[in-house]
């Protein structure tokens, strides 16, 4: 998933700055030989960097119509620039940038004009009106991107597709005309143009992409068609003055945040073909006052409801077996739910117990704890999970700083990210065989924690995992456990020792910040040992034996060992750990009297002179003299 996102980023800042180089060009902006040095340049870095493939760029370029070899016949038409494709076919590729108006041809040098490129009229902040003819069938990424000035436009029956950001901060555009032709609106096509009061989708489109209409401020209705299938993230987020919107039965699933901040919506039907409502849908909807969800929705996404603060009827079918954290936070009906009993449960998820107080027990009735079900409840101070209950959530007890225990039951076979983040008074924590990781932010800043002990069942320690946990000394990570993930134990600045098995093969970035008295545990050659050299800091052989002044178990006494004793020394006379673990210490006692002192470190020195000497004199001998 990451790397298709990585790939996608780098062919869009390649798409936008290769557009932009043969704008300049044809512009007369850059000499032939200079644009040509720049295009390879930036060809080659991207096939480096981005790991794009020589096929992916020429396909990107031939869908904009502006082949490199497409460059060979350019010319200017009254205040427009121009390229010829290799169809014979012309491009609209730039404008002058302080035009008012402008009415592109339908031919130019009797060749059709059939494409208006990339960033071809990019910031004409002058540009009130612009008329296009109906021989163009393709519209560019960001062809009209911030024409602050732009009143109006019709886009001709040939389109296919609003392009990426097309009209993206036309904050002056009031009305557009989208034909039948169109089967896509792209990502952020009409994003913050805040003067759009009405907008009719045909029902030739199947498709409206993420922040299709974002922030279109003065949109107060809208219709989408029932050709329309998939509806993106985020698709009409900040539409404030948007009172009713029709959602058809084509649409099986609404995406995340697609309504949200949609402070004037007062009434919208959900569909019974949709079978998620994902995450922040109708988030901080504060005009909406009662939701039907229908029989065929099964999950409901964390926030969706968030904020709904005149939200007072919902109805849940009891087909919705999945709900996740926060999902009707600050809403009037949750409070009057929580009224009536303070554990709120809906179909077995426990969604809200934020109100309660003391020792708490979970019915059997319950199978999951919804995230941020007890989300800063800091009266709560003991908790009884049931053998019912499945899952934790994300968050589901974040800074419950009065709970000291709690024991989490072996049916339990998930716990979330953040699930006891914060919890700063918890001492004692059983985690079941049933735990296969420990998630992200797990037990971060648990600062009362004193031990943990991590089950055989769990192979990965997530990212933070145990960070801020001031209260650990000592960690032993099981054989099953391959990874620890970035700062999982950053901050632990009690922590004197930490067991790292060779099943280990993967240590994250800053895992042991500020960790400065950490000696790490493992196994000669093992990836704990080479981590542990490149970052500095100290580690120990398990199968070590440490005999009498052998305090690194090398079995050579040598300057190394002489340096751990006076730095133990040095630390602990000014009050800091010693920084070495039991067995060291014994072999540092050498004169056997229960304390490493100066005494001790001279008779080390001693020794280590004695053998550079060339005399092997036995401890024994060294103790006697």
């Amino acid at each position: 998933m990451f790397f298709c996102e990585r790939v996608d980023f780098f062919r869009k800042i390649w798409y936008i700055v290769i557009a932009s180089i043969l704008q300049r060009k044809r512009n007369g902006g850059m000499k032939m030989k200079l644009w040509k040095k720049v295009l390879a340049a930036v060809t080659a870095g991207v096939l480096c960097v981005g790991s794009v493939g020589v096929t992916d760029l020429q396909g990107v370029l031939e869908s904009a119509g502006t082949m490199l070899t497409a460059s060979a016949e350019e010319g200017t038409y009254g205040n427009l620039s121009y390229g010829v494709t290799n169809a014979g076919e012309i491009e609209i590729t730039g404008c002058n940038m302080g035009v008012t108006s402008v009415e592109i041809p339908a031919e130019i040098d009797r060749k059709p004009v059939t494409s208006i490129g990339n960033n071809a009229f990019r910031d004409c902040t002058s540009l009130t009106e612009v008329k296009i003819p109906d021989s163009v069938i393709n519209i560019g990424d960001y062809a009209f991107y911030g024409c602050t000035s732009l009143t109006g436009i019709t886009i001709p029956d040939g389109v296919t597709s609003v392009g990426f950001q097309t009209f993206s901060g036309c904050i002056s555009l009031k009305e557009i005309a989208i034909p039948d032709s169109v089967k896509s609106i792209e990502n952020n096509a009409f994003y913050g143009c805040a003067s759009l009061t009405e907008v009719v989708i045909p029902n030739s489109v199947t498709r409206i992409y993420s922040g299709a209409f974002y922030k279109c401020t003065s949109l107060i209705e809208m219709t989408i068609p029932d050709s329309v299938t998939y509806i993106g993230e985020c698709a009409f987020c900040g539409c404030t003055n948007l009172k009713k919107i029709v959602v058809p039965d084509s649409i099986t699933s609404i995406g995340g945040s697609t309504f949200y901040g949609c402070t004037s919506l007062t009434e919208i039907t959900i569909p019974d073909s949709v079978t998620n409502i994902w995450s922040s849908t109708f988030r901080g909807c504060s005009s909406l006052t009662e939701i039907t969800i229908p029989d065929s929705v099964t999950s409901i996404g964390d926030s969706a409801f968030y904020g709904c603060t005149s939200l007072t009827e919902v109805t849940i079918p009891d087909g919705v077996t999945n709900i996740e954290g926060f999902v009707f936070t600050n809403t009037p009906w949750l409070i009057a739910k929580q009224e009536e009993n303070p554990l709120v449960i809906i179909n077995g998820t426990l969604i809200d117990g934020t109100t309660c107080t003391g020792s708490v027990t979970i019915p059997d009735s319950v199978t999951s704890i919804a995230g941020g079900a007890f989300d800063s409840c800091t009266g709560l101070t003991a908790i009884t999970i049931p053998e019912s209950v499945t899952s934790i959530g994300d968050s589901a007890f974040y800074r419950c700083t009065g709970l000291t225990e709690i024991a989490i039951p072996e049916s339990v076979t998930s716990i979330g990210n953040y699930a006891f983040d914060s919890c700063t008074n918890l001492t004692k924590i059983t985690i079941p065989d049933s735990i296969t990781s420990i998630s992200d932010y797990a037990f971060r800043g648990c600062t009362g924690l004193k031990t943990i002990t991590i089950p055989e069942s769990v192979t990965t320690v997530g990212e933070n995992a145990f960070s801020g946990c001031t209260g650990l000394t000592e960690i032993t990570i099981p054989d099953s456990v391959t990874s620890i993930g970035d700062h999982a134990f950053d901050g632990c600045t009690g922590l004197k020792t930490i067991t790292i098995p060779e099943s280990v093969t993967s240590i994250g970035n800053g895992t042991f910040d500020n960790c400065n008295n950490l000696i790490i545990r493992g196994y000669t050659g093992s990836f704990a040992e080479t981590y542990a050299r490149e970052h500095n800091i100290r580690f120990a052989d398990v199968n070590a034996t440490y005999t009498c002044g052998d305090l690194d178990g090398s079995d050579n006494i040598d300057s190394t060992d002489i340096f751990y004793t006076m730095l133990y020394i040095a630390n602990v006379a000014v009050g800091n750990d010693g920084g070495l673990t039991a067995e060291q210490i014994a072999a540092a006692d050498v004169d056997g009297n229960g304390t490493v002192d100066s005494t001790d470190s001279f008779y080390i020195m001693y020794y280590v002179a004695l053998h550079g000497a060339g005399h092997n004199t036995s401890w024994e001998e060294v103790l006697a003299k």
